[in-house]
């Protein structure tokens, strides 16, 4: 969905929710992989990408195709969210969103059973793929431009709002760059409390994140309902 209140399916405070939600889910998944599984980045690709250059280069090829399937998941997630999308509409009353969260739902419950002796990919994997749809399934909020599972665009449009904001003074772009500093703030909130969790209850930890879903899974399926 590029736009959340899009034909005021839901209200403006309804879709930061929603964006604030997802975020807190992207910091978390972030921790989570990164801790428990391998030192693996799954929200984005750039740091997997780094990595797979530097073993390479040292002749450690295993290690290298270790880095290669979760970017791998990322693309083939990218291309789901072009194509299902398109499918589905044609095949139920409900919008591509909100069956991704519920589908989002579910495989981060089975996630949470896969046990720690298991190669790390297997949660890696669907992890990748599960980023990469919520990054491209949720673009915007209230006509911003945003990513609910990494904070380097964020950053830079948060610094550049502001700085339009005082120069120029435009209300308005201060009270973007506002938004963009909250959706930060739930993704480091959100790699804090997985950090904490993962201490706790290691790979039980996730299931954090169908918590935190399951209210945005209620606020889209109503609006569907609805309209």
């Amino acid at each position: 969905m590029e736009i959340l209140n899009e034909d005021d399916r839901i209200s403006k405070w309804a879709s930061f929710f929603i964006c604030i939600m997802l975020a807190s889910v992207g910091g978390f998944l972030e921790a989570f992989t990164y801790l428990l599984k391998g030192g693996v980045f799954c929200n984005a690709q750039t740091g997997n990408f780094a990595m797979l250059a530097i073993y390479f280069i040292n002749k450690e090829y295993q290690q290298a195709i270790y880095y290669i399937l979760p970017i791998l998941a990322y693309m083939v997630g990218i291309s789901c969210t072009i194509y299902i999308p398109k499918w589905l509409s044609k095949l139920s009353v409900l919008h591509w969103e909100t069956v991704f969260v519920f589908c989002e739902i579910i495989l981060l419950f089975l996630l949470a059973f896969v046990p720690s002796t298991l190669p790390n990919g297997i949660t890696n994997v669907p992890i990748s793929f599960i980023c990469a749809m919520q990054y491209n399934t949720f673009r915007k909020a209230n006509g911003i431009p945003l990513a609910t599972t990494f904070c380097t665009n964020n950053l830079r449009q948060a610094v550049i709002h502001f700085c339009t904001g005082v120069e120029q003074k435009k209300q308005e772009s201060k009270i973007k760059s506002l938004y963009y500093v909250s959706v930060i703030l739930f993704f480091v909130i959100g790699a804090g409390i997985g950090t904490f969790l993962i201490q706790l209850v290691q790979e039980k930890a996730i299931l954090f994140c169908c918590l935190v879903l399951l209210p945005v899974l209620f606020i889209l399926f109503l609006s569907d309902i609805k309209n």
